[in-house]
């Protein structure tokens, strides 16, 4: 079947921009939404990129049509600015603020489920329903229109206790009070009789905007973890999921004290590439419903040549090869083929001609977003990736650790890099490009559920679990080839 690729519209980038316009009909449920879902899990950890909100607003919508009551609560862009500059650090106020967090977090999402309550469950206003909503009349909760502002007012109640000079037992009393949640805890044997014949989904998510890996930030959402799992105690009916990026996940300690309490609540989103072709097959169909009867291989088939000719390649392996499994950079490079579909000397095909033109501009826009997404862990990363310009793409292990050691020793010019660079191990080096998925190591054998290969250089992504020492050849990651002008030699 030969489609018309100028009429081929594969959607947003973004959940948010494509959930009312095709997400909730091509949505593809992998591994991870089904488990999500189905198991106890209720804090979902993934990459940039890998569908972390296209789940929570799928969940969002499918709840509310079956009636059940969804909160959606992304934090404010620039948020964590905004409580670096309206809270005393922890060392100068002389206050835990992990704690203070917590409690602040557990007073939000309590008075915004009870505002939600209020709203929608008017009937009668008999029983339980009516004392959540007297309460919700007396403290002025519909007037409240700013989360952040009511999380910040209790941490400001707490601080103002904690810091004043009042007298010591009128002084614990008023912090036991706030900590306790007094004003709260009466009204949970009401909220417990709602939530019988009521469901409640809180989704949390894109806590990553606006971060600025200050105290605060850490503490906001190390708070959120220990808020979420009180929460959850409360009724199966209520429930409080969180998204998370997988490098805050792994670079905020204070979410590690209580790693224990929250590892069977996790679920980490991995994609495997026939997964990826599912979902690039269900955005097709979605443009031409002509061809709902062609399975996923047949979809791709009908948009893309089967093989890059000048290396029998497979066009898919070459895409997927050239992402972190990822599907918003899977739909970002197909999109950039489409777009140069006049390349094509195939057609109604994108061929390799069209690949090739648009891989020009998905290699510097995937470079670069890699610097950007670990910038808060490793500054200017581009400066790093730089020193790689020009030369090889593969490395024996001996080449690729002489250069990583002349790199550490000042060899070479990282320049704004060289603050966390410079005299830095080399191996530890390698430990971080490979971590942040600019490195691929070449494994011999591999075998695991989405994948067998008999030998292939695979990603961090895929395969996190080796050692690097017993590691004899890399190669720079194959999206950053084009932008780096590397060479395709083999060591």
């Amino acid at each position: 079947m030969r489609l018309n690729i100028k009429e081929l519209n594969l959607g947003s980038d973004s959940a948010e921009r494509d959930i009312n316009v095709g997400l909730a009909e091509y949505f593809y449920p992998n591994t991870t939404y089904q488990k999500f879902l189905s198991g106890r899990k209720t804090i979902l950890v993934g990459n940039r990129g890998t569908g972390k909100s296209a789940i929570f607003k799928y969940i969002a919508t499918t709840e509310t049509r079956k009636g059940h009551l969804v909160l959606e609560l992304s934090p404010e862009e620039y948020s964590y600015e905004l409580l670096s500059d309206h809270l005393t650090s922890e060392e100068d106020g002389f206050w835990r603020k992990q704690s203070a967090y917590s409690v602040a977090w557990q007073y939000l999402l309590y008075t915004l489920v009870f505002k939600t309550i209020a709203q929608t469950k008017r009937g009668l206003l008999l029983g339980a329903t009516k004392n959540i909503y007297d309460y919700v009349a007396t403290q002025n909760l519909c007037q409240q229109t700013s989360s952040i502002i009511t999380l910040v007012d209790y941490l400001k109640r707490i601080e103002q206790v904690k810091t004043s000079g009042g007298t010591g037992g009128l002084r614990s009393q008023e912090l036991q009070a706030l900590y306790s949640l007094d004003e709260i805890r009466t009204l949970l044997p009401s909220l417990q009789s709602v939530l019988k014949n009521t469901k409640i989904k809180i989704l949390i998510d894109e806590l990553d905007k606006g971060w600025d890996n200050s105290e605060d930030a850490k503490f906001f959402i190390a708070g959120l973890f220990q808020a979420t799992q009180k929460l959850n105690l409360i009724s199966p009916n209520l429930r409080v999921y969180i998204s998370i990026r997988q490098e805050l996940f792994d670079n905020i300690p204070q979410i590690y004290e209580d790693a224990q309490k929250i590892r069977e609540d996790v679920e980490v989103i991995r994609w495997g590439k026939n997964e990826l072709l599912e979902l690039i097959g269900r955005r097709i169909v979605h443009s031409f419903p002509q061809a709902t009867r062609l399975d996923a291989q047949k979809l791709w088939q009908s948009i893309f040549v089967a093989q890059m000719k000048s290396s029998g390649i497979e066009t898919l392996d070459y895409i997927i090869d050239r992402t972190q499994l990822r599907p918003r950079e899977l739909l970002q490079f197909c999109k950039l083929c489409a777009e140069r579909i006049e390349y094509s000397l195939v057609d109604r095909r994108i061929d390799e001609a069209a690949i090739a033109a648009a891989e020009d501009s998905y290699s510097e826009q995937k470079t670069r977003d890699l610097a950007s997404e670990y910038r808060f862990q490793y500054p200017y990363l581009l400066d790093v990736f730089e020193i790689f310009r020009g030369k090889r793409s593969h490395y024996a292990k001996e080449e690729l650790d002489y250069l990583l050691l002349a790199i550490v020793c000042g060899e070479y010019d990282v320049e704004q890099a060289s603050a966390w660079v410079l005299d830095m191990d080399y191996l530890e080096l390698k430990q971080i490009l490979w971590k942040i998925g600019f490195l691929k190591a070449w494994v011999p054998r591999y075998t695991n559920r989405r994948t067998s290969l008999a030998g292939a250089y695979l990603g961090h992504y895929e395969l996190p679990t080796i050692n690097l020492e017993n590691i004899e050849k890399f190669r720079i990651h194959p999206a950053c080839t084009s932008f780096l002008h590397l060479k395709e030699t083999s060591p």
